[in-house]
C-alpha cells in the first residue's frame, strides 16, 4: 500500500498532541492536515477529501468525535476512521459500544507512545482488517460487567455529588441510589471492605474513565 498517497484529518482539541501526532505521521509518510473541532474539521475536509479521519471523542463543546465519525461517512462512506480517545470505556460517555462505526480502530491516547501504533491502526482501518488489537474498547476492565444506570451514578458520585443529590437528579429515592452504588462495586467485583464506599465507587471510576465532566 502507497501510504505516501493517503491522506489523514487528525481531529483533536489538545493543541500539543494533535500536532505531534501531525508530525510523527507525515513522516511516516501520510498527507495530514489537523483540526481542533468538528467544524474545524468539515470545513477541512470539503477540499481535503481525507482517506482517514483520526478522530478524539471529546471535542470539547459543540459535536463529539462519535458525531462528527457520521457526518464525515455520510459524505464519504469509504473514509478510514481510528478514534483516539483517553477513555477505554465508551459508555462512560453516553456511547453504546455498539455504536462505534463498522471498521474503526479504537485506541486509548496512552497507545500513541507504542512505536508504529497509530500508523498500523490507520492501516487496518483503510483495509477494513480491524482486529482486536486496535479495538481498546472491547478490552475488559474493572467496569466492564457494570451497567449503563450503574456507571452514570458512579459518574456522579466521582463528580462529588450526594446520595440526597443524584436522587433528585433521577427521581429516585436515596435508598435506591445507595442500592445501585453498591451493586454496580459487585458487579465490578470491587469489595469496598471496611472503607467508604462512596470514595471507593469514585476511585473506581476515575481509574478508568479519569475525571468526569460536569455535562
Amino acid at each position: 500500500m502507497a501510504t505516501f498517497e493517503r491522506k489523514v484529518l487528525v481531529v483533536e482539541d489538545e493543541s500539543l498532541l494533535r500536532a505531534l501526532i501531525v508530525k510523527a505521521l507525515t513522516s511516516d509518510g501520510f498527507v495530514v492536515r489537523g483540526a481542533a473541532n468538528a467544524a474545524e474539521a468539515r470545513s477541512i475536509a470539503d477540499d481535503f477529501d481525507p482517506d482517514v479521519a483520526l478522530l478524539d471523542i471529546e471535542l470539547g463543546t459543540g459535536p463529539s468525535g462519535i458525531d462528527l465519525s457520521i457526518v464525515l461517512r455520510k459524505n464519504n462512506p469509504e473514509i478510514a476512521l481510528v478514534f483516539l480517545t483517553h477513555i477505554p470505556e465508551p459508555r462512560v460517555v453516553g456511547v453504546d459500544n455498539k455504536a462505534i462505526p463498522r471498521n474503526a480502530a479504537y485506541l486509548v491516547k496512552d497507545r500513541v507512545a507504542e512505536q508504529g501504533m497509530v500508523k498500523s491502526a490507520i492501516e487496518a482501518a483503510l483495509r477494513d482488517r480491524v482486529g482486536r488489537e486496535f479495538r481498546d474498547d472491547k478490552k475488559a476492565h474493572q467496569l466492564s460487567e457494570v451497567s449503563r444506570s450503574q456507571l452514570e451514578v458512579l459518574k456522579l458520585v466521582a463528580l462529588g455529588r450526594s446520595n440526597t443529590e443524584i436522587a433528585e437528579s433521577r427521581g429516585t429515592t436515596v435508598r435506591a441510589v445507595e442500592n445501585l452504588v453498591k451493586r454496580a462495586l459487585e458487579s465490578a467485583g470491587i469489595n469496598a471492605g471496611e472503607g467508604n464506599t462512596r470514595v471507593v465507587a469514585a476511585r473506581e471510576f476515575i481509574k478508568v474513565a479519569g475525571l468526569p465532566h460536569d455535562k
